[in-house]
């Protein structure tokens, strides 16, 4: 929290000292323009060993960032994060006279969409201060677990196939955030944002588990095991640190 209020301090001071200069006629030299889109993403590291970086979404997820230039005030923004897990393992290995094989695969996927606003405050020629308020809709794919274990020997092999569903869920979030962009050249910025916010995510549901064993001799056994598991996490915090920011709007024209 006080990270956020030293923050909100020293941009009204930036953009208190540069107020008073008339900057509507200067500021076309270097701000984007209506219609302008522009993609921005974080950047971390020190000075040499600085890197940029996609921007997050409120689950700490790698997020592709637009922005489109309404007018001089407002500019709309929309941070897209698809993600696809997808974790393998497979070993052999002896215990005895008995040789095991052991392969198995988890996965997951899900996407979030943030839709985004920001008004802008009056700044300098270079400087752009704004104000942002996001909101956050996301889907959580379901989960799928397999895996199989041979275990052959001198009379042939058996083998144990378990499998594992469960149901997906979803996101919501929102956040308010303060930023300012300083513009090196025209249309190229670096910038600094920072935002407090909540978000709340709901996974689980209907849970199966199937496991089928197959000997080497004999009848076929298949398990089914039905089950319902539903885990709700919601949590409100601030960013804990500020946001350091680098982007380029795109001429439309």
């Amino acid at each position: 929290m006080k990270n956020f209020t030293l923050f909100t301090f020293l941009l009204f001071i930036c953009t208190g000292l540069f107020a008073q200069t008339d900057s509507n006629n200067a500021a076309s030299l270097f701000f984007p323009e209506s219609k302008d889109i522009g993609v921005v993403g974080n950047v971390s590291g020190l000075i040499n060993a600085i890197q940029a970086t996609n921007r997050t979404d409120l689950r700490s997820q790698s997020a592709v960032t637009l922005r489109y230039v309404y007018d001089d005030k407002l500019t709309f923004r929309l941070g897209l994060a698809p993600k696809v897990d997808r974790h393998s393992t497979l070993s052999t290995d002896s215990v005895g006279k008995d040789q095991v094989r052991f392969d198995s695969t988890a996965t997951q996927s899900s996407i979030s969409f943030r839709p985004g606003v920001e008004y802008h405050l009056r700044g300098t020629k270079r400087l752009d201060p704004y104000m942002a308020a996001d909101l956050e809709f996301g889907i959580v794919g379901g989960l799928k677990i397999g895996s199989s274990t041979n275990i052959t020997d001198t009379t042939g092999t058996s083998s144990l196939t378990r499998t594992i569903t469960e149901d997906g869920g979803f996101s919501f979030g929102a956040k308010l955030s303060l930023g300012m962009n300083y513009f090196v050249t025209k249309k190229l910025f670096v910038g600094a944002e920072y935002g407090l916010g909540f978000y709340s995510i709901a996974t689980g549901g209907d849970r199966q588990e199937v496991a089928q064993f197959e000997p080497v001799s004999g009848s076929a056994q298949t398990d089914r095991i039905l089950s319902s598991t539903r885990v709700t996490n919601s949590s409100m915090f601030v960013d804990p640190m500020i946001q350091l920011t680098i982007g380029y709007f795109f001429s439309s024209k």
